[in-house]
């Protein structure tokens, strides 16, 4: 099968999507504005072909030309987030379209420019002439129905899976000393993701708790706004800033974290708690989004109110206190993310949408 991707060849998700399509026979093509070498794929910027003798037409026809092209000579074209490419109805009509919506173009997150009426538009276009539509979770996939006017229960449900092994808890204990903890967040400091809400909540768990350190990964934005909190509620010291670290790293960090902190405002899925879980990490997130499917409530961790600092501190107070709780909920974790989150399953299902969405469109022609 020929399956074409057009999407963002540097994001870490689709790095880790398309490899695993090619080691499952698929010869795959990436398109995108700005590329980068990913494993077994061709990958090529997005480019319309200029005139020549050949293509003597104007911009917009070469344009919809290149396009078509694209939908005739592969068996799948798939959009990873909802970017005007230019495609049209009609365009999408002249093979097998899929659509897979990220989050924001769907969701815009609080403190990010809204998509004009146009571009709206097109986006529920896309969604409506697809022959499939993905999405990471359930709770995710009622907003894409309710955004696009379609049925939900329609929309294959693929989430960003994780590698058991790559996040595997490590066999040997690691000793510290009592009354000493260490909470990790490591989501980018962004206002969609919450980072000031922790700032506000880290005095609160430091007085209850003195021994509490916060190990907060990322860059972004609000970083400078979070170091002058830090310093202004005198809390500096409990706090080691790491800069942003490659996906693979991130196993060694989680293995000596007590607690992972998710305190974000809006969440289409929610790997990060995942990649928690598979660590057998509890998880203190938002009660929002993506994280209802992925953070199971007084099981793998605890749900709490979106932008409230106080029930930020008390959940995390609440299961630094309580060892046991915690191994019960990293135990739990490991268990969910086995079951509904192993990366290698996920690809086959894949691998199967993109066969049913194929055998779909062949029945209509």
């Amino acid at each position: 099968m020929n399956v074409c991707i057009l999407g963002d060849a540097h994001s870490v998700h689709l790095r880790r999507i398309v490899p695993g399509l090619v080691e499952r026979g698929l010869r795959v093509r990436v398109i995108c504005h700005k590329p980068t070498a990913i494993d077994g794929a061709t990958v090529e910027k997005f480019s319309v072909p200029g005139p020549s003798l050949r293509r003597p037409f104007r911009w917009a026809a070469r344009w919809t030309r290149y396009l078509r092209t694209l939908m005739r000579t592969h068996d799948i074209v798939h959009v990873h987030f909802l970017s005007d490419w230019g495609f049209t109805a009609d365009v999408i009509d002249q093979g097998c379209f899929v659509a897979t919506p990220w989050g924001s173009d769907i969701t815009p997150p609080p403190g990010e420019d809204r998509a004009g009426a146009a571009l709206v538009a097109k986006r529920v276009m896309m969604l409506q002439h697809a022959a499939a539509v993905t999405s990471w979770g359930p709770t995710f996939a009622r907003a894409i129905g309710a955004y696009a006017d379609i049925d939900a229960s329609r929309i294959a449900i693929l989430p960003l899976g994780v590698d058991l092994d790559l996040f595997r808890r490590p066999a040997q204990h690691i000793d510290r000393p009592a009354g000493v903890f260490k909470v990790g967040f490591f989501k980018g400091f962004r206002e969609v993701y919450g980072p000031t809400v922790l700032m506000r909540a880290i005095p609160t768990v430091v007085e209850a708790l003195p021994g509490a350190r916060f190990h907060l990964i990322g860059d972004g934005p609000l970083f400078q706004e979070c170091v002058q909190l830090a310093a202004l509620h005198e809390v500096a010291a409990s706090i080691k800033w790491i800069r942003r670290q490659p996906h693979a790293n991130i196993p060694n960090h989680l293995a000596g974290w007590d607690l992972s902190v998710i305190p974000s405002f809006c969440e289409s899925f929610g790997a990060a708690a995942v990649e928690s879980s598979a660590m057998q990490v509890p998880v203190v997130a938002s009660d929002v989004g993506g994280l209802r499917d992925t953070v199971i409530d007084g099981e793998t961790g605890l749900l709490v109110t979106p932008g409230a600092p106080e029930q930020l501190a008390d959940a995390i107070i609440r299961l630094l206190r309580d060892p046991s709780a915690r191994r019960s909920m990293g135990r739990a974790g490991r268990r969910m993310a086995k079951e509904q989150f192993e990366w290698s399953r996920i690809l086959d299902r894949w691998v199967t949408t993109y066969h049913h969405a194929r055998d779909r469109v062949c029945a209509m022609v």
